[in-house]
């Protein structure tokens, strides 16, 4: 079996062979960043998905003829996700 060939930022373990990359963001960082987003971006498409369902149902409970609750209800969720979002990217500092 050859080995991948070295790049710049390559660590070769002496022991086994094993060469780590040593970029930024690799190996268990990277796949918890993924599992990260991954998980951000399905609750988004969950509330917002749910978010216009309810909208659609209340329509017609209403009999409106404009759907306003469909349109309103997932920009509303989308804003409120978005505050979300930035308040836990902050780390919660509050700098007045």
């Amino acid at each position: 079996m050859q080995k991948p060939p070295s790049q710049p930022g390559d660590r070769e373990n002496k022991e086994t062979g094993s060469v780590k990359n040593g970029s930024a963001g690799g190996g268990d960082d990277g796949r918890r960043q993924l599992i990260r987003y991954a998980g951000l971006s399905t609750q988004v498409a969950a509330s917002v998905g749910v978010s216009l369902w309810l909208g659609i149902k209340a329509d017609k409970w209403l009999k409106l003829s404009f759907p306003i609750f469909s349109c309103v209800l997932p920009l509303l969720v989308i804003v409120f996700l978005l505050v979300q979002l930035i308040k836990a990217g902050s780390g919660g500092k509050n700098e007045k």
